[in-house]
């Protein structure tokens, strides 16, 4: 059963920007390069039935290319955990979020139970990670701020396992169109 989460991508050189701020240490594993995007919405497995359902719910979005502001870092977890860098929460990311959430709906796919914090995930580190280590890289991030960029299009994730780590394949990318500046909605 395909294993399905909706992202924007992220530019590749700011991704590797990003991911080279990271310590390197062992018991800290980043994120490959071109698996650094922001999730709009983590579905899980569905039946092929439902995949194809979902395909077309979200064909149906119209919604403006979204600007994302990279801008603070953070950790999820204690003794380890993630590290990631913050994106600003702008009107036309949470838009497109209520979108893509309403559209899910429709296809059957229950609500998400966890409020959506806009981040890019860098990092999962082991418990045993030096906490000193954990605690300054995110103490020289904390002010983090990258020049913005424009998504234009979302993506439909297929994630399969592999020992090695998740490996993210597009099953289908939808278009976002650019915005009007006489009518900006």
């Amino acid at each position: 059963m395909p294993r399905l989460f909706v992202a924007l991508e992220t530019p590749p050189a700011l991704a590797a920007s990003l991911l080279a701020t990271l310590p390197r240490e062992r018991s800290v594993r980043p994120a490959p390069a071109a698996q650094v995007h922001l999730t709009l919405r983590f579905i899980g497995e569905v039946d092929e039935e439902r995949a194809v359902a979902i395909e077309h719910a979200l064909g149906a979005i119209a919604a403006v290319a979204v600007p994302v502001r990279v801008a603070g870092a953070g950790r999820f977890g204690r003794r380890g955990g993630i590290l990631w860098a913050g994106v600003a929460p702008a009107q036309p990311l949470l838009a497109l979020h209520g979108a893509i959430d309403l559209a899910l709906r429709d296809a059957g796919v229950e609500a998400e139970a966890r409020a959506f914090h806009p981040h890019l995930t860098l990092a999962r580190c082991a418990p045993h990670a030096p906490e000193p280590l954990l605690r300054e890289w995110l103490a020289s991030q904390r002010e983090l701020a990258c020049p913005p960029y424009l998504a234009r299009r979302f993506v439909l994730f297929e994630s399969r396992l592999q020992r090695q780590g998740a490996e993210h394949r597009c099953r289908r990318a939808f278009a976002l169109h650019e915005a009007d500046p006489d009518n900006p909605s």
